[in-house]
């Protein structure tokens, strides 16, 4: 690799780390949440306690996640922007899970689609946290 390559990428790289933090010195690293909602193009789904309790997600330190997905269990890794004003980017990779039939209603394969996140949401009391794709709004509540 050429002098230049090498500060070029290395430059790409500098420039990234400006916009993506790690993850263990972010305000989600360390906290867990419970999927309340989900909406698609203006129609909202609410899910009762007891489906909440089996769909959840844990920002782990170091850039890990995992996620209840029902009846099934999943792992991914996640980076995110510092917010501004409650809001910032998110990226979280591909979710890797278990695949069991689970009963109805299952909100876990809309979980495992937290993979094409753009951004963030949260409240100022730290309730609530919304994440959004293209097509999708989750909202969660903090777990105790």
């Amino acid at each position: 690799m050429t002098f230049r390559a090498a500060f070029t990428a290395s430059a790409a790289t500098l420039s990234l780390a400006g916009c993506m933090t790690i993850p263990d010195s972010h305000p989600l690293a360390g906290t867990e949440w419970q999927l309340v909602a989900i909406d698609t193009s203006g129609s909202t789904t609410t899910l009762t306690p007891a489906v909440q309790r089996r769909h959840t997600i844990a920002f782990g330190d170091g850039g890990e996640m995992q996620l209840q997905l029902d009846c099934n269990r999943g792992r991914s890794t996640w980076t995110a922007g510092q917010p501004a004003s409650g809001a910032g980017s998110i990226s979280i990779g591909p979710v890797a899970g278990t695949k069991m039939f689970c009963p109805q209603p299952s909100f876990g394969d809309e979980l495992a689609g937290l993979s094409e996140a753009e951004r963030f949401i949260t409240t100022l009391d730290g309730r609530q946290l919304v994440i959004e794709t293209a097509q999708l709004r989750y909202t969660f509540s903090a777990l105790e």
